[in-house]
């Protein structure tokens, strides 16, 4: 269904005067998948509202966040519609499941807008919301998941006035994003410095998130050199286009993807 960048689904998305919440709701909405838009703070982010015998209330709840929104002038085919487009597929197949998954999925509004620092991103508010209702989700964050055959475990800056509680369930988090990523890559995996997205708000927020992207295996030596990759240069810019993404970045990230639903943790 729609399994390429090249489908016109996804190059419509990413044209110009895409208005990108109501096609994201639209897409969902032809596809038998129900939506909702949360406004906070001038944003408008979209909840997917997954049939309530998708969940069972005895294993952890994991949410997934992508944000929808692009920089201003750049196409944002990678940063971050690649993202936003597979898991709008794979919202459609997880609908169609028999078998509960406890995916909260949420697609956020605000990343790239968040000049002002982080509480100006607009998931912070809802990370904020999260711990008002005092929701305890594992949070994994996906973006820039359309270039590269490596996946990436973003390293996390973690505040310095975090406690030890708060450091433990992120180590655990984390061990839980990197067994995925290992498996879904074959063994072939990297954890490396990143800019942060969505998940920089959480953790800000009190809230363990990890951020997952991917990369060219012939990139993360760049990195590792401290040098920025071409894979990230081409971002925030025109070159952020659908001739940079990898159409086998699909089954990658969508190996991913299937492999978190898999996953079932007793809630503690």
């Amino acid at each position: 269904m729609y399994m390429s960048f090249s489908s016109r689904h996804f190059l419509d998305f990413i044209k110009p005067d895409c208005d990108r919440l109501n096609f994201i709701q639209n897409f969902l909405a032809e596809n038998g998948v129900e939506t909702a838009v949360i406004p906070l703070e001038g944003k408008k982010h979209v909840y997917v509202k997954f049939p309530s015998n998708q969940y069972n209330p005895l294993f952890k709840i994991k949410t997934v966040v992508a944000h929808y929104d692009r920089f201003q002038d750049s196409p944002g085919a990678n940063d971050n519609s690649a993202a936003v487009y597979m898991l709008m597929l794979w919202a459609v197949k997880l609908s169609k499941q028999n078998d509960f998954h406890n995916i909260r999925l949420i697609f956020t509004d605000g990343e790239e807008s968040c000049s002002e620092g982080i509480t100006s991103q607009g998931a912070f508010a809802i990370a904020g919301l999260f711990k008002k209702l005092s929701i305890n989700d594992d949070v994994f964050v996906f973006d820039c998941m359309g270039t590269g055959d490596v996946p990436v475990l973003c390293e996390n800056n973690i505040p310095k006035k975090a406690g030890n509680s708060f450091i433990k369930k992120m180590a655990v988090l984390e061990d839980k994003a990197r067994k995925i990523i290992r498996t879904a890559g074959n063994g072939k995996w990297f954890c490396l410095p990143c800019n942060y997205s969505d998940n920089a708000s959480f953790i800000a927020q009190g809230i363990p998130a990890v951020a997952i992207t991917v990369l060219p295996s012939n990139e993360v030596s760049d990195v590792l050199k401290n040098q920025t990759p071409k894979t990230w240069k081409n971002l925030h810019t025109q070159n952020d286009s659908v001739e940079n993404l990898w159409e086998n970045s699909f089954s990658l990230s969508m190996k991913i993807f299937d492999l978190l639903a898999q996953q079932k943790d007793i809630e503690k």
